[in-house]
């Protein structure tokens, strides 16, 4: 970062009066098809595509401050800008230059208050589940909602002014299932023939022997973020921080474990692709362990309001029975001493994979698994599979792992041992809902920790748990749960309000379990709870 160099200053107020007033030109045609941004209490990042790539591009802040950008792609369309040293709690405005013109409406874009600064309230929204293809259909299902449905939730929670926004897990939606290019129905020759053909003519198709950075892959990852990230998100983020938390999808595959194949944990080309879909659409986090820049885990901090701990359930999982973790054990081990450290007057645990919900899939904290009644011996839970029956742990899961479980004891004993408020939301099953977990196995907390699920935003006929798993999502058998919010197929998102000591979550229903319903993701109910 450096001083804007001068005669870029110059040539812009020369251009004006040559003009004889200012009128906004982009001569260049570059049109910003994205912008998604972040923020901590000293740095901002910005994440943007373009319409056409560029050598040229820097990001002006506050008219002096220049900020170098980097090109995240061969072509130049997509570029990822950070900002250091900033003042907390400052706004700054923003400004793209390309050959030394303004390509975008300037913008402003805030930096939080410092962890030890006084902060009576703040305000965020929370979603998971936005990915999937703009209304795309198979079978007669909808399987994700029309970008412009999504669109209108967003405009629901933008309405009500968040200081920031966190999306949890599944961004995207590209499911190879260790091929080259999802095998969409594989239960059904004809689906796969059909939808799997036109999303292999779509996007094309992945060398899984050359890295995710490749160039065709690259290209291949660009097309999927453009349809998925880029035409739903657009620019409406750009002055709100948003922070993108990653699950299993978004290492392109379902958490699948069946006997010819088990889809984690993530070999290397399903992380590249992840650390590549996020380095060319996400911005980063910018609060992190080891404080760089990062995508998996990290904490949002809002003065000493709040503090956010945030956890990927995916990438770093492993097996290995007793051993196996969801989260790696040097980031449990952080997560803890954050639990246990953080002056905040409010602290959330935000792990990509929820606590306290169960829709009977593989990688979960808990054993519960669909299966008939009267069934013995172990359940392989296969997506799309069409069994019947109920969640239970009287049969064995497949390849589930006990250590799973264990961490999650170790974490959810930390949280209860914090002094003063401490809650837990998160996304991944396609519901909204909240409980309080009262015990958990053998543990009995000394209070009782507070748990919701957001909300999906794109979810639709063939991706709700009761037509893909068969069973509507659950507080699992190992727990002791009381309902706050009863568990509802339809999209929405949560808003938490915090105001000095008080907090309370406002689950927002749009609607959209069932298109012919005709509902367009506006607000249909809202509930609030105290936390």
């Amino acid at each position: 970062m450096y001083t804007r160099r001068t005669f870029l200053k110059i040539s812009g107020i020369l251009a004006t009066l040559l003009a004889g007033g200012y009128v906004f030109r982009n001569s260049n045609s570059l049109e910003v098809k994205h912008i998604l941004s972040s923020a901590s209490h000293e740095k901002l990042a910005v994440t943007l595509s373009l319409s056409k790539g560029t050598s040229s591009l820097e990001l002006i802040l506050n008219n002096n401050v220049l900020v170098e950008g980097r090109p995240m792609d061969r072509e130049g369309k997509h570029w990822q800008f950070i900002a250091n040293d900033l003042s907390p709690n400052r706004s700054y405005n923003l400004e793209l230059i390309s050959e030394g013109e303004t390509i975008f409406e300037p913008w402003d874009l805030k930096t939080f208050p410092g962890p030890e600064s006084e902060i009576n309230s703040v305000a965020m929204m929370a979603f998971t589940c936005a990915g999937g293809g703009d209304g795309f259909k198979a079978s007669g299902k909808e399987f994700f909602k029309p970008h412009k449905f999504r669109q209108k939730i967003f405009d629901e929670g933008l309405s009500k002014k968040p200081d920031f926004v966190i999306s949890i897990g599944d961004h995207i939606y590209f499911d190879l299932r260790g091929e080259n290019f999802p095998p969409v129905g594989r239960n059904s020759k004809l689906i796969k023939f059909f939808v799997g053909g036109f999303l292999k003519f779509r996007y094309g198709v992945f060398n899984r022997l050359e890295s995710a950075g490749s160039e065709n892959n690259e290209s291949i990852l660009k097309l999927v973020g453009n349809d998925q990230i880029a035409s739903l998100y657009g620019t409406k983020f750009k002055s709100t921080p948003i922070f993108f938390i990653p699950d299993d999808h978004d290492y392109f595959e379902n958490d699948d474990a069946e006997e010819d194949l088990v889809t984690f944990p993530a070999d290397d080309f399903s992380k590249g692709a992840f650390k590549k879909m996020a380095d060319l659409f996400y911005p980063p986090l910018l609060d992190t362990p080891n404080k760089k820049p990062g995508r998996k885990t990290g904490r949002i901090r809002y003065g000493n309001a709040f503090e956010g701990l945030i956890a990927d359930c995916a990438g770093n999982m492993t097996l290995g029975g007793n051993k196996a973790v969801l989260i790696s054990d040097e980031d449990e081990k952080w997560l803890k001493a954050r639990m246990n450290s953080s002056k905040a007057r409010h602290l959330a645990f935000i792990p990509s994979h929820p606590m306290g919900y169960t829709a009977g899939k593989w990688r979960e904290w808990y054993p519960d698994v669909v299966a008939e009644e009267g069934a013995s011996g172990t359940i392989i839970n296969e997506l799309l599979s069409g069994r019947k029956g109920s969640l239970t742990t009287n049969v064995n899961k497949y390849l589930w792992q006990e250590g799973w479980f264990l961490q999650h004891q170790r974490l959810l004993q930390s949280l209860s041992e914090r002094y003063g408020s401490r809650f837990i939301f998160s996304g991944d099953i396609h519901a909204i809902g909240a409980a309080s977990i009262i015990k958990s196995g053998s543990v009995r907390l000394e209070r009782e920790i507070k748990t919701f699920l957001v909300g999906p935003v794109s979810s639709s006929t063939g991706t709700w748990p009761s037509f893909a798993r068969g069973i509507t999502a659950a507080n699992p058998d190992y727990l002791e749960c009381e309902s706050l919010h009863s568990i509802r197929e339809e999209n929405g998102f949560t808003f938490f309000n915090i105001d000095n000591d008080q907090a309370s979550a406002e689950i927002i229903s749009c609607g959209g379990h069932n298109p012919e319903k005709g509902e367009s993701g506006q607000l249909v109910s809202k509930d609030t709870i105290d936390i």
